[in-house]
């Protein structure tokens, strides 16, 4: 099945390739996420009239997730308060909700 891509999606292609994929891979996973459109005529023209927008979008998307790596990487340390043994050894663990938490409570934004 031909189809036109609507993301950039890693081993397959980016933004307004025309790929051939497996019908199923297209219909349970590319069309129901919005990754992909079938490859008709129509879609094509539509796709080319709507192209800026896309690429707009994209590199909005882009922007964003640069910005928010820069305040990630300007943190110089987080610490997460935790019980311990007489060890030094955890009592339980620290998970990602953890870890969010304390980032967030840094300032910066995660979800």
């Amino acid at each position: 099945m031909n189809i036109i891509l609507l993301d950039k999606i890693a081993n397959l292609g980016s933004l307004g390739d025309q790929v051939a994929v497996k019908s199923g891979y297209a219909r349970n996973f590319l069309f129901p996420q919005g990754k992909a459109v079938p490859a008709t005529k129509e879609n094509v023209e539509l796709f080319e009239q709507r192209r800026a927008d896309y690429e707009a979008k994209l590199a909005d998307q882009l922007a964003a997730a640069q910005a928010r790596a820069e305040k990630v990487n300007a943190l110089e340390s987080v610490t997460i308060a935790s019980k311990a043994g007489d060890e030094g050894k955890l009592f339980g663990s620290i998970g990602t909700r953890d870890i969010a938490d304390a980032v967030t409570a840094a300032g910066v934004e995660v979800k």
